[in-house]
This record gives structure tokens, C-alpha cells and sequence, in this order.
């Protein structure tokens, strides 16, 4: 299969001035700029119909990335080549001309982005009824809120039927219907080959999305393949430690697969598996043990603890507390932690605790939403209408 996009060596320098005046550095003779590289050194090659996510850190040069895919940009150094009609979704309401109204703007970002002025009238009333703002179709675009501005723009954007399509976390925006709908009209692009990039942050939309992964590091590629090993790599490049300054247990914890493999990424029906190790810097009996986990973002999702008591056992100096966790997981889709605490005898001090370790939960419970996977049932006039056995929506 043919590449629809491909990058050798490509990199993108920007040019930073420094925040005294012009005049007064060359009065001082010395530099006013310094240098930048948002990307460096990245190959690339992506096959036509394939569908690839990009993730990363702030800053770390995803939306660089696709303003060079999109033609915004040029590269500093290396090559790149995009084959076929590009249609962009990098910014809510790139494109649109503020003080015009919604429907002069679907006329003229429709011939932006390709289509002629025919096609833009044979398609005109599919992209207003997409859109749901038929109501503000004559208002100006200045007076739309960030959620009209988007489902306008991907509206446009998702008629014109391009060869390959780029989209930068402008679905982050719309609520949660709309998000649905988007990723259902992207599914009917996904079906008829077209090549689809998307970065974001939803996690969930990507592992639904995208079988492939890219994480950027720093401008550089640092993990390039399946979107699961993608998905492990983020979530161990954005976990940070937490300690407390009068620590005396310094506490780590390992999440492992069913064959006590590490892992970061696991399913809902299945068994988060934890190993603890807890080394302490004086006698400690008979500690207690206190587990939470979290979605990212939130609060506690589920903590529980030891009973005071149920262990008996004496550690200090280089007799370590090792433990074994097993959570069943009926965890929904997203990114959650997980956060072991060792606390002396009476369960009142908490004497270390671990850094968070991060993970990601991927479920086959389509159409289901939140935290937790409660396995709803449901029948109307005695006949089951929904149940726990609904597919994937890969």
C-alpha cells in the first residue's frame, strides 16, 4: 500500500526574541534571539486509510507536527510529503472570517477547503443539519460559543471528503452527544480509506479510534506502534513522585499483566495486579497497608485498607514490607492511578506512601459512561433491550 504521508528527518526550528528591546541589545552588542526546536529528527511514514494517534506532554510538538502536515508550516530541516486533499481540524474555527455568519462561512471555508461552489450548495443543508445550529445559521460567527464554532468547522471539514484528515483536540469541545456523533461520522471516513490523524488528550477516543500510536517526547518520536504500547509509554512519562518530607517508608509499586509481566494498559473484566515494596528506616509491627485508586483528574474512585491487626509482622532496615494487591477491575475506559500508603500499628500515621502509578483501563462496554461498569440489564415490556454483552467499538 502507498504512503499518504511521509517525514525523513524532519525538524522545526522557531526563533525565540528576547524580551529586552531591539535597540538597547545592539546598543550591548549581544544576541537577542535564542534558538527552539518544537521538532527533530522525525520519520514518519503513515499508509493510506491508516488511522494513527499522536500523543504527548505539552510542548512536546504534537501541534507543530500537524501544522507542518497541514501546510501551515514549513520544515526547518528534512522532508515531507502529504499526498491527496487535506482537510484540517487544527483550531476551533480556523478559517472562519469572525464578523460573517454561519452560512456565508460554510460557503467560503467549503471552498477553502476544496469543494466547488456547487458542491458546496448540493451539500449545504447535510452540513447545517450536522451541525445542529441551523438557529444561528445567520448570526455572526463572533457570537458563537467554542462548542458552536466546532461543530460548525467539523462539519465543513467532514463533507469535503478528503483524502486525509487532521484533527487537533477540537473534539474536546463539543459535549458529549456531539463528541459521539463526530466519532461516528469518523468511523464512515475510517471505512472509505480515507487517512486520519488525530491528536488529543482523550485517551478513550483514541484507544477506540486509532490501532496505532505515536508519543512524542521532547520533538522527538519515543514510542511508534501498536496504540495500547502508546497508551503504556504516556502513562509512564507522566507519572511524578509524592512523598511526604517526614517520610519513613519509602513505598514503590509494580502494576503487573496475569503472567506478572509490568504493564500500564488493562481491560475491564480483569484483574489489576499490584506488587509492593516498602522499605522502612525504623521498627515497624504489624503496619497497615492502604490502597486508592483514582481517575485522573478526580477523587478517589475506591480506597480500602487492612484491618488494624490482620497482620503481624515486625520490618525495619533491610527488612522490607512486600505485598501483593489484586483489584477486580470494573473500571470503564480512561486513565486512572493507583496509590499504596504503609501506616503504623494503630493505622493513625501514615508513614510513606508511593508515587501514583498510572495506568489506562480499555473496555468492549459500548455505550457505556463514567468510572465504573455496573453491568446494567435493561428490558422494557419484559424484553431485554440492553445488556453487558454489547461490542467494541473499534
Amino acid at each position: 500500500m502507498a504512503a499518504a504521508i511521509e517525514l525523513a528527518g524532519v525538524g522545526k526550528r522557531y526563533v525565540l526574541q528576547s524580551g529586552e528591546p531591539l535597540l538597547l541589545n545592539r546598543l550591548r552588542r549581544r544576541s537577542t534571539s535564542e534558538e527552539l526546536w518544537a521538532l527533530r529528527d522525525v520519520d514518519l511514514t503513515v499508509e493510506e486509510g491508516e488511522t494513527i494517534g499522536v500523543i504527548g506532554r505539552n510542548g512536546s510538538g504534537k501541534t507543530t507536527l500537524l501544522r507542518m502536515l497541514s501546510g501551515v508550516s514549513a520544515p526547518t530541516t528534512g522532508r515531507l510529503r502529504v499526498v491527496g486533499t487535506i482537510a484540517p481540524l487544527i483550531g476551533v474555527g480556523v478559517g472562519f472570517h469572525p464578523e460573517m455568519t454561519g452560512r456565508e462561512n460554510v460557503h467560503v471555508n467549503g471552498r477553502l477547503l476544496g469543494l466547488t461552489a456547487a458542491e458546496v450548495a448540493r451539500d449545504f443543508d447535510a452540513i447545517v443539519d450536522f451541525s445542529e445550529i441551523e438557529k444561528f445559521l445567520d448570526t455572526p460567527v463572533k457570537y458563537y460559543s467554542s462548542g458552536m464554532f466546532l461543530r460548525l468547522a467539523f462539519a465543513v471539514a467532514i463533507h469535503t471528503n478528503p483524502q486525509v484528515l487532521l484533527v487537533d483536540e477540537v473534539l474536546a469541545v463539543g459535549d458529549l452527544a456531539f463528541q459521539l456523533k463526530c466519532m461516528e461520522r469518523m468511523r464512515e471516513v475510517q471505512a472509505r480509506g480515507t487517512t486520519i490523524v488525530i491528536v488529543t488528550h482523550n485517551l478513550q477516543m483514541l484507544d477506540r479510534m486509532a490501532p496505532r500510536g505515536v508519543l512524542l517526547r521532547s520533538g522527538q518520536v519515543a514510542f511508534d506502534g501498536p496504540v495500547e504500547g502508546a497508551l503504556s509509554a504516556y502513562h509512564s512519562a507522566m507519572e511524578g513522585r509524592a512523598p511526604g518530607d517526614d517520610t519513613t517508608a519509602r513505598v514503590r509499586v509494580e502494576l503487573l499483566d496475569d503472567d506478572g509481566q509490568p504493564t500500564r494498559h488493562f481491560a475491564t473484566g480483569g484483574t489489576v495486579r499490584l506488587r509492593v515494596h516498602a522499605d522502612v528506616d525504623d521498627e515497624l509491627a504489624s503496619p497497615v497497608l492502604g490502597v486508592m485508586v483514582a481517575p485522573l483528574g478526580l477523587g478517589a474512585a475506591y480506597a480500602v485498607h487492612t484491618g488494624i491487626g490482620a497482620y503481624a509482622g515486625v520490618h525495619g532496615p533491610g527488612r522490607p514490607v512486600e505485598a501483593e494487591v489484586e483489584l477486580t477491575n470494573r473500571m470503564l475506559d480512561g486513565s486512572y492511578s493507583v496509590t499504596v500508603a504503609v501506616h503504623d500499628a494503630t493505622g493513625g500515621r501514615q508513614l510513606g506512601a508511593s508515587e501514583p502509578a498510572v495506568f489506562y483501563v480499555s473496555s468492549e462496554a459500548g455505550g457505556a459512561y463514567g468510572v465504573v461498569d455496573l453491568s446494567a440489564r435493561i428490558s422494557i415490556d419484559g424484553r431485554t433491550v440492553s445488556d453487558p454483552g454489547r461490542q467494541r467499538l473499534r
